[in-house]
């Protein structure tokens, strides 16, 4: 996976950078910039965080899934 797919894959999922990389197994203050990082190739998209970005592209969503931001409300 390339970062423009990685992109891509994100906006397709309507997730924001937090977002993904919370659903990524990301916490703390640097989660966001772990995602920007692999989406602009600073940091490599590694094979488990691409199966599951696959994962989510097929429809899978874990249980801490976030809620859409035009649902939430």
């Amino acid at each position: 996976m390339t970062p423009i797919q990685l992109q891509k894959a994100r906006r397709k999922l309507g997730l924001t950078l937090s977002e993904l990389a919370a659903v990524l197994g990301y916490r703390g203050s640097e989660a966001r910039s772990q995602v920007h990082h692999m989406e602009t190739g600073r940091r490599p998209i590694r094979e488990p965080q691409r199966r599951l970005i696959e994962a989510y592209m097929a429809g899978y969503r874990p249980d801490d899934w976030p809620v859409p931001h035009e649902e939430a409300a």
